[in-house]
């Protein structure tokens, strides 16, 4: 599991209202991954929005500090006013290597959910998947993961 890597921000950290400014439209999601992809060393990645969470699945050689966060939520313009940056960049939660792995498992299975069992995450999240595979942001790796 070297190079996986989850930055999420959920109802755990964050009000859900605030949440709402990290979500991503469909329209602009590839242009945004697009991007991230040329300016930071992200070889795969894909996008999880639903109401209670953003999150970012991705594979990536470097650390993933705040400063990369930083960087990360910068280069994908956002459009968001410094005291919210901040608000999430404290409140954010990154998981890395086997750890992201398990994350991913246990928001799969709800057990990270707002209401634990509930049955829309897995959907969304293989539906999450499928967009930026469709579009070309992940391999083989994730592939192997998802599939």
């Amino acid at each position: 599991m070297e190079y996986l890597k989850v930055i999420a921000f959920t109802h755990h950290h964050i009000d859900l209202k605030s949440l709402g400014k990290l979500v991503i439209c469909d329209q602009s999601l590839d242009s945004r991954l697009k991007n991230l992809q040329a300016e930071l060393p992200v070889s795969e990645i894909f996008y999880i929005g639903t109401c209670n969470r953003v999150e970012f699945v991705f594979l990536t050689k470097e650390k993933t500090d705040k400063e990369f966060v930083t960087k990360f939520l910068t280069v994908l313009d956002m459009g968001l006013p410094a005291e919210f940056m901040e608000r999430f960049l404290d409140n954010v939660t990154v998981y890395e290597n086997e750890e992201a792995f398990n994350h991913l498992l246990r928001t799969s299975c709800s057990l990270e959910s707002l209401v634990v069992g509930e049955k829309e995450i897995l959907a969304q999240i293989r539906k999450a998947y499928e967009n930026c595979r469709d579009a070309g942001f992940t391999g083989d790796y994730m592939r192997m993961i998802m599939d």
